[in-house]
């Protein structure tokens, strides 16, 4: 490594990763004729560090305020106000995306604050704050090409009334197959599945999701599968992608995913994309192994954001009672855990005009209520998913990942 000095310079917040761990932050000046050689940064201080090529990882440009937001990040405080400031900071700089994390924090501290949840563009319905798309889902709209409608106009708008009534025949078809198939009779089973493997008509898919890819029966599941692969058509990709997150057989999972065609993968990367922003763990973890599965690159700014992921889970936390408390060798102690005596008793027992020896407490049911906590949640298979696709690993690392990933760009 050499160091040279010379006179400060313009700032810029480019930055050099080490193969050793370290990095080298300022303006790479790297001469024309050392690169591939060499990689030269100046710092802010004026001085310029040469390292080979090859000890570096990977090596990056950005403006300066990608350095001083990485800074003020590591040094605020978890606080509403602070929070707030920064995330202030961040509009102003133009870091929408950092600007929304520190939103997203103010309302981790303070879930009722107002100014973050509008900037978020939430909505407040009946006095609870939710995202766009949650409060019209909620309303029973359905998203459909940009905007959110009711569930029938996306009807009118996918199918005529021709189609409707194919989709209808195929409906009464798939019934009736079914049954044949996990009926008694040996001829019937082999028409039904005759009649299954001849089907490529995508109309025909609501239709097999409800009499086979809803079925327990894991038989009927797997030729749902198989009856997919055989259609042509974007429908079908979806409805293999959905088996493949969704299904609670992790055969059946893998085996949607191997039936998708590879000419239609970079369909199906985007709906897996879309599975990990999923309000489910599993089903983020299960959207990594697809994303995996098929191979693609192009997912890898999204499983970069979805190495730790926030769920929300309700749990049954006990209720705290208050009272007279009956401990070892019959010691009494007010407050506290316990079961409720009535007052005079109480009394009673604590002044010790009354032995512990007399009363007998029956055992009390104990009172419950429910409460929402947040977790963040390392995924495992979204790390496993890098790895594979990008043949480098930082672990959880999530800035490393995405200094790495910028560098890949310029």
């Amino acid at each position: 490594m050499l160091v040279m000095f010379s006179l400060p310079f313009a700032v810029r917040a480019d930055l050099v990763r080490l193969k050793q761990g370290g990095e080298l932050r300022g303006k790479i000046v790297t001469n024309v004729n050392e690169i591939g050689y060499r990689v030269s940064v100046r710092t802010v201080t004026g001085a310029v560090i040469t390292v080979h090529k090859n000890d570096v990882e990977f090596e990056t440009r950005r403006p300066l305020s990608y350095e001083t937001y990485e800074l003020k990040s590591r040094l605020v405080p978890d606080t509403v106000e602070a929070q707030w400031e920064l995330a202030e900071w961040c509009r102003e700089q133009r870091l929408k995306r950092q600007q929304e994390i520190h939103l997203k924090k103010m309302l981790a501290l303070d879930p009722t604050h107002e100014i973050a949840h509008r900037l978020l563009g939430h909505v407040e319905r009946d006095g609870k704050w939710a995202s766009l798309e949650e409060h019209m889902l909620d309303q029973g709209y359905v998203r459909y090409r940009g905007r959110y409608i009711t569930p029938e106009e996306k009807l009118l708008l996918e199918h005529s009334q021709e189609e409707r009534e194919r989709q209808n025949e195929w409906m009464a078809k798939a019934s009736l197959w079914a049954s044949w198939l996990t009926g008694r009779i040996d001829k019937q089973r082999e028409i039904a599945l005759e009649n299954f493997r001849t089907i490529d008509d995508p109309l025909a898919i609501p239709g097999l999701q409800r009499h086979l890819g809803e079925q327990e029966n894991r038989n009927l599941r797997n030729l749902y599968i198989e009856t997919l692969s055989q259609i042509n058509d974007s429908s079908a990709i979806s409805a293999l992608v959905r088996m493949g997150v969704f299904d609670g057989d992790r055969g059946l999972r893998l085996r949607a995913i191997e039936k998708i065609p590879e000419n239609q993968t970079f369909l199906a990367v985007t709906e897996f994309v879309q599975h990990l922003r999923d309000s489910q763990n599993v089903v983020v973890r299960r959207a990594a192994t697809g994303l995996k599965t098929l191979g693609s690159s192009k997912a890898v700014p999204q499983l970069i954001d979805a190495l730790v992921t926030n769920h929300s889970y309700r749990i049954k936390v006990p209720n705290p009672t208050t009272g007279v408390s009956m401990g070892p060798g019959g010691s009494v102690s007010s407050g506290g855990r316990g079961s409720l005596l009535p007052p005079d008793i109480e009394a009673a027992l604590l002044t010790g005009a009354m032995s512990p020896d007399n009363i007998i407490l029956p055992p009390g049911p104990q009172s419950f209520h429910w409460e929402t906590v947040n977790i963040a949640q390392q995924n495992p298979e979204v790390l496993e998913a890098l790895r594979s696709l990008t043949e480098v690993d930082f672990g959880f690392d999530e800035r490393t990942w995405k200094l790495w990933l910028l560098s890949q760009n310029t």
